[in-house]
């Protein structure tokens, strides 16, 4: 019986919360102990009756809701960040992707500019000794031609 007394008031304590609530648009729960009564009208919304056990299981669940939400939003922007990140990673290895292009082309053109120089300087190398062996023969004939002209 008590237990009987005890689910009713609960239900007549939830109906009068929930027309509270609906004139004040705030939730308020009242509670009914054994023994009280409470008397409401009847209204356009549905009305429930939970026990203590089923209301903590509603509040804490309203509470971990509260709860997976913030750490949704906080989720959501961190994911923001990340994403920004990764924009941001992305832009830099493009931009380091034509730079390397650019170096190889010019490192390239370096090696063949390297190239053509050290056959120009072989070449340059090859008649400065041919000049100088030219130079040597010109001046051992011109000392011989001399010295046969002049003998006397």
């Amino acid at each position: 019986m008590k237990k009987m007394t005890k689910f009713v008031f609960l239900t007549v304590l939830f109906l009068l919360s929930l027309s509270i609530n609906r004139a004040s648009s705030q939730i308020t729960l009242t509670s009914v102990k054994p023994g009280q009564e409470l008397e409401l009208k009847p209204t356009d919304d549905t009305l429930w009756v939970m026990n203590d056990a089923r209301m903590r299981s509603v509040i804490e669940t309203g509470r971990l809701y509260r709860i997976s939400k913030e750490k949704t939003a906080l989720l959501s922007q961190k994911c923001d960040t990340l994403q920004e990140v990764v924009n941001q990673q992305d832009s830099l290895i493009s931009i380091l992707k034509n730079d390397r292009d650019y170096y190889v082309t010019e490192l390239k053109t370096s090696r063949e500019d390297v190239i053509t120089a050290g056959k120009m300087a072989k070449k340059y190398r090859r008649r400065a000794r041919l000049a100088t062996v030219g130079i040597g023969v010109g001046v051992a004939l011109g000392v011989f031609v001399g010295w046969f002209l002049f003998k006397d």
